[in-house]
């Protein structure tokens, strides 16, 4: 985790480096001039110069409303549905005969609006703001029966800034931190025992660097 996180700020130092390149003028036309209106994917670069999703494992990506604003989005779901079945046998008799059946079901959404504070020529710094949501529903019955929820859902702001490396494509770095609540419920029936949890908790946290690079169309 280390490594990684060294990793991105190295790669956020050489954007800085080459921000300071140019001129602190605003330039009169820039990248951002032709973006009003498009579309793009955002992909996060981990180790190995590897392509992850960016806030989304479904969709990550962002639609700019001019040239200075974009709303951007990131969208997560997962579903499971199991059967399984156990039989256990003492001396070539049939002992018990237990089924397993387990359940899982979750999404997450991220959105935020992101505002370009600054451009020179191919490079802009921009800062945003915006709510996400993580939701977790499961439920596992076999001997006994258990089923919960996480409920996590807060603020994320961000500031970074973005290269146009080459036309319709361009790199970004940038870090963030969460205002958070998170809830938590479960529930255990079993040998004639319920038992029923919640945990709640309010949370604040630098989020990690994110090192990514955007398709526009």
């Amino acid at each position: 985790m280390k490594q990684q996180k060294s990793h991105s700020l190295s790669l956020f130092s050489l954007l800085l480096i080459i921000i300071s390149s140019f001129s602190l003028t605003t330039a009169q036309s820039s990248y951002l001039d032709s973006l009003d209106g498009k579309f793009a994917l955002q992909f996060q670069i981990s180790e190995n110069f590897t392509l992850t999703d960016f806030q989304g494992a479904i969709l990550s990506g962002k639609y700019h409303l001019s040239n200075k604003s974009a709303i951007r989005i990131g969208f997560s779901m997962n579903f499971s549905d199991s059967d399984g079945e156990s039989n256990s046998t003492l001396f070539d008799s049939l002992v018990s005969n237990k089924t397993n059946t387990s359940s899982l079901f979750g999404f997450g959404i991220n959105a935020q609006y992101s505002y370009y504070l600054q451009v020179w020529d191919v490079i802009g710094f921009y800062s945003g703001i915006g709510p996400f949501i993580n939701y977790e529903y499961r439920e596992i019955t076999s001997e006994n029966y258990s089923r919960g929820e996480d409920i996590a859902t807060g603020v994320d702001a961000i500031a970074g800034v973005e290269w146009s490396f080459i036309k319709f494509m361009s790199l970004s770095a940038e870090y963030g931190f969460q205002f958070y609540y998170f809830y938590r419920k479960s529930n255990n029936e079993g040998n004639n025992i319920t038992s029923e949890a919640t945990v709640t908790s309010w949370a604040f946290g630098a989020d990690q660097v994110k090192f990514g690079i955007s398709v526009y169309f």
